[in-house]
Formats: C-alpha cells, structure tokens, sequence
C-alpha cells in the first residue's frame, strides 16, 4: 500500500471505482436504517457504476457470472412482468451482500500494518512440540473471525522464513493443514462471515443467535476431531519463531470478542439485522484499530487509508451481486413452473442432500459461494424453511466451509497451495484427506440430528 494511495484513495485509475464502492455501501446501510428507498436506489445506481468501471479488472469467473445475471435480468423482465419486483428485491440485497464486502475490506490496511497480528501468529506456531497443531488450530480460528483466509498468509509467511521445506517437514504441512482448517471453520458461525449473511438475509424464521451457537459447537467438535487425527510432527524437533507475544493474541482475541459482542448488541437491541450491524461496525472497528496501534515507525494511519482496499474483493463482489439475482430468477421460475415435493421433501436427509451437493459442486472446480446463493434462494421459497430453518442454514454453511477445502478455485486453498508450492488437488485429496472423510460424515449427522429436533 503506498503513501499516495493511501493519502488518495479515490485517484488514480481505480479511484473511481473505490469512490462508486463506497458510496454504494453507504447508501445501502443509510437505506436499511432510515428505510428511505430512494437511497437504496442510489446505491444501486453507485454499484452500476462500479461494475462499470471495474469491468476490465474482474477475473472472467466474476464477469461471467455477472453478465449471466445482467442477460437473464433483461429477458426475463422482458417475458415475464412479475419477475421485476423479485429482480429488485435481489439486486437490493446484492447491494447489501456488496456493502459488506466494503466493509470487510477496511480491514485490510489495518492487517497489512499491524505488529500485532504478526505477534500473534508467531506465538501460535512458537507453542512447545506436541501442541502447536492445537495451538495453531484454535488460535487460527479466533484470528480468522476478523482476518479470515489472512491467517493463512500470516502462518505461511512464518513457516517460509523458518525456511521449512513442506516436502520434508512434517510439521510444515500440518500446521498448515491446521490454519486452513481452523480458518474454514470460521464460515460456520462467524457474523463476519458471507456465508452468514447469505443464510441470514434467504431465511426469514431463522434465529441468528441459535445458529452461531449451533455452528460454533459444529466447529469446535469438528476441530478437535482434527486434533486426534495421527501425526507425524510430534516428534520432530525444528527451530520456530519463539518471538511471538500472547498479549497480541490476547488483545486480537479480545477485540475479535467485542466486534461480536457490539454486532449481537446492535441485532437484540436496536433491531438491526445482522448484515447491516456487521456493516456499520466493522468500518468501526478498523478505524479504532489503525488510530490505537501505529506502525513500526510509530506513525498512525489517516482514516482515509481504510479505503485504499476497497476494491481488492472486487471479483467476490460481482459474484455476489450477480449469483443473488440468478438464484433469486432461478427460485421464482422454479416456484412457478417446478416441482414443488423437490424442495418440500420432509426427511433429516434433506440438509444432508444440501450438504452434499454443495460440496460435491465444490469437488468438480465450482466456488462454493456459488451453489450456497443459488441453493439458498431456492430453499428459502420451500415450507421447510418454515420450521427447518436452522438446519438448512447450517447446512449451507458447512457446505461452504467444507467446499472451499476441496474447491481447487477456493481463495483457501489456491493460497495454501501456493504457500506449500504444492497442487491443490494434492493438498486436499492427500494432505487433508483424513480429516474430509471424519468432517463430512460428522457433520452430516449433526444436520440430520439438528433437523428432528426442530
């Protein structure tokens, strides 16, 4: 990140793209909590204007599934009148899913100079022989509630200037096996999550609060499970970082606890849904963040670099915004002209199936974000959702966590591939493969079980 972007974050060739971005998520966040629609309609005309200017730069995965929704959008308006309010209803919440994204991407200046999540990470890996798996594995998973799939990065960056060859270090790849696992395990529960936002926004009668509670059980069980998997790095003895400080990673873990705590407090108490809390907080959060911590020159960032990112997630947004508007099409059609018992199959199996078609989509190179939307906005017209939310939410979930482990398209494991230097197909099918075939089984019955006891 440089000085002048920093300083400037709306100049330049890419400004025009930040500046459509934030005003987008400023009025989807004004629009949600004054209900003034004519702001929801600016920011939907600021998103226009951002996939205007960033066209060029989305990766093809992002442009197909964008100019998909764009063509589907006109011929269906087109043939069939009663499809427009449902296009407006889902571009607005594409608007709402791309606000989020905003916001997280403040959150990136601040991680990119903090001391203290280098600090931090270090002191996982740096535990004694026998508990740096667990270590890295938990202690990953807390970091991964605010820097997601940045954890990755961080413990990648340590175990290559520990000059660790994957090939020949045990220790290497399990510690690596564990922050992938830890970070995926996040999508589970976490309210930072898209995967929530996703589940929350299709899902009318589901309790957000029994759902993080439910999926951070789910998460806890399935990490420890991967703790009691046989290893070979208990025995090997290796130099590691030893410079890591616990007050960083008790500080991180702490503020990670009252971005939770403020974004619940906003849901139970100003009745903001969680999307829009996480939206307003976290902005918040990394404004504090940068203002409290300075960097290794001691300088502390001005406000305007929380913007200098805002269009790093640009290829995620245009999936999003284009995926909400294809499955909210797909699920009207269905609806309409459908077979309804499809959908309306009552059966524990039927979070399975979700389950694993998610992840089966994710095995043959299809983004798990993808069949998640799609598969949401079709359950969410089912009357199973009526009184099975729960367990079709988490199921989206953990399809979703479980997915981005084997999807060789994943941002999780095409990083953990290029960290290990490694194929991705090997790292999921060799590396982690024992844990896949315990997480998935597992975690299917706690569907099912979840299910009969709605």
């Amino acid at each position: 990140m440089t000085t002048g972007i920093a300083a400037r974050p709306f100049s330049g060739v890419e400004g025009p793209g930040r500046a459509a971005l934030a005003l987008a998520a400023l009025c989807s966040a004004a629009g949600q909590l004054t209900g003034w629609q004519e702001l929801l309609w600016l920011g939907l005309l600021a998103l226009a204007s951002f996939v205007a200017c960033d066209w060029i730069r989305v990766r093809s995965s992002g442009r197909t599934v964008m100019a998909l929704a764009l063509t589907l959008s006109a011929v269906t308006a087109a043939l069939l009148p009663a499809a427009r309010p449902v296009i407006l209803s889902a571009a607005t919440q594409g608007l709402g899913f791309t606000a989020l994204l905003v916001a997280l991407a403040t959150l990136r200046p601040a991680m990119q100079r903090s001391r203290l999540l280098a600090q931090a990470a270090a002191w996982l890996i740096g535990r004694p022989r026998g508990q740096r798996y667990a270590s890295v594995t938990y202690g990953g998973h807390g970091l991964a509630l605010i820097f997601n799939v940045g954890v990755l990065q961080l413990i990648g960056d340590i175990l290559a200037a520990a000059r660790l060859d994957f090939a020949r270090h045990p220790t290497a790849r399990h510690l690596l096996m564990a922050t992938m696992r830890g970070s995926a395990a996040i999508a589970l529960w976490s309210p930072l999550a898209m995967g929530f936002a996703v589940v929350t926004s299709s899902f009318a009668k589901l309790d957000p609060l029994a759902y993080i509670a439910l999926g951070m059980a789910l998460a806890l069980v399935l990490l420890g499970t991967g703790c009691l998997l046989p290893r070979h790095d208990r025995a090997e003895t290796l130099d590691l970082p030893s410079d890591g400080n616990a007050r960083a990673m008790a500080l991180l873990l702490l503020g990670a606890l009252t971005l939770l705590a403020t974004t619940s407090a906003l849901y139970l108490f100003a009745g903001l849904s969680f999307l829009t809390a996480t939206t307003l907080v976290v902005p918040v959060f990394a404004l504090v963040w940068i203002r409290l911590e300075p960097d290794a020159d001691g300088a502390r960032a001005a406000p305007a670099a929380l913007a200098s990112r805002l269009s790093d997630l640009r290829n995620e947004m245009f999936i999003f915004a284009g995926s909400t508007v294809i499955g909210a099409l797909a699920a009207l059609l269905f609806t309409l002209y459908g077979p309804q018992s499809i959908i309306a199959f009552d059966s524990p199996l039927m979070p399975v199936a979700v389950l694993l078609t998610i992840w089966g989509l994710s095995v043959i190179s299809t983004p798990p974000s993808i069949p998640v939307i799609l598969i949401a906005q079709l359950m969410a017209t089912s009357p199973l959702a009526q009184g099975h939310a729960l367990s079709l939410a988490m199921a989206l979930s953990a399809g979703w966590s479980l997915g981005m482990m084997v999807s060789p398209v994943s941002a999780t494991l095409l990083l953990s591939a290029r960290i290990a230097g490694e194929p991705a197909r090997r790292i999921a099918w060799d590396w982690n493969r024992a844990y896949t075939a315990i997480a998935v089984p597992l975690t299917s019955a706690a569907l099912a079980l979840t299910y009969l006891l709605e």
